[in-house]
């Protein structure tokens, strides 16, 4: 069984959530009102807990292990 994932903060989640629904990083941070450079962080510090090389890959590690739908 895989080993899971250090705890997603409500902000990665979030953006996770829209990257998986085809979103990127500007759009996140336009809908969100929140500033690119942060949103970024959110989706790097995301993409190393799940030790994943890509936005996507998180992603679809997220959706895997029931962190996002």
């Amino acid at each position: 069984m895989p080993q899971l994932p250090d705890r997603l903060t409500h902000a990665e989640i979030v953006c996770l959530r829209l990257a998986a629904r085809g979103q990127d990083p500007a759009g996140i941070s336009h809908e969100l009102g929140e500033n690119l450079e942060t949103v970024e962080k959110h989706l790097s510090s995301a993409r190393r807990k799940l030790m994943a090389s890509t936005t996507m890959e998180a992603v679809a590690r997220a959706l895997k292990y029931g962190l996002i739908e």
